[in-house]
Order: structure tokens, then sequence, then C-alpha cells
């Protein structure tokens, strides 16, 4: 099943408001904590899709069961949402609309009033998870830092 499954049966004008009724309730229900454990390892599982690198190889992509990824997105919205006052005034990332842009162009506007002798420093972590070392015992000292401007 794919997420546009579950658009048209939300659309459709026979029996969508009901199919709408029965989602909801399912999706609280997985929320809730109470999938029954013989279709757990199914539900929260995943296709394994193997795409070619550009170096060589393969990376392994897994792609979870469309229903547990709307209730993964229902939980996240509803966290972000109880989250956002409390992290706003620290991060721009989680619950604040345009946040990130808002940075970047507060970021250039603070950039373009510097003193000619004062510098700005942006540090852009590349992939910092898949470049861990796996047999490091200090995971939080071995990422790559890909640009210093």
């Amino acid at each position: 099943m794919r997420p546009q499954h579950l658009k048209d049966l939300v659309f459709c004008r026979k029996a969508g408001t009901d199919f709408l009724s029965a989602l909801t309730g399912f999706t609280n229900t997985i929320m809730a904590g109470l999938c029954p454990s013989h279709v757990s390892s199914f539900f929260f599982g995943g296709r394994l899709i193997a795409l070619n690198k550009k170096s060589g190889g393969f990376r392994p992509i897994a792609v979870g069961v469309t229903l547990r990824r709307l209730a993964s997105k229902c939980a996240n919205a509803h966290g972000a949402a109880r989250m956002a006052p409390t992290l706003g005034p620290r991060q721009l990332g989680v619950g604040i609309p345009g946040g990130c842009e808002a940075a970047i162009h507060s970021a250039r506007r603070y950039l373009q009033s510097l003193p000619a002798d004062h510098v700005m420093v942006k540090l852009d972590f590349a992939n910092a998870f898949n470049s861990l070392h796996r047999s490091s015992s200090s995971s939080s000292s071995s990422f790559i830092l890909k640009h210093v401007i």
C-alpha cells in the first residue's frame, strides 16, 4: 500500500468519511502502543532496497510500511507542536515554520554588518551519522568536518 492509496480512499465520495474515521482509530491504537505482537515485526519492518553508490557498492534503503509511517508522522507532528515553545528560543528547525530560512537571512544580515576585522565561521558536517567509524569506541569524536568558511 502506498500513501496515494490512502489519499484516494480518504477522498472517496462514498466511503471517505467512514474510512477516515477507521484510519484515525487505527492510528490512535498504534500510537497508544497497542499493536498486536503477532503483526509487529511486519508492521514495524520495511522493504529493503539496494541503490547503487557513485563510488561503487550498494546503499541499503529501508522503506517502512505506509500505515506505520502515517502513525509516525502523526506522532512527530504532535511532538513538534508541543516541543516548539520549549525549543524555540534555542533552535529553529522543529515546529517553527520558516525557522531555518529566517536563521539564514539573519546570519547574512549579521555578516553584512560585521566590522572589517571580524569573521564568521560556518561549520558544515557531512553526513556525520554514516561517517562514524563503527569500530571506534568514542563515536562522538569520529565526525567529518566538511567545510570551514
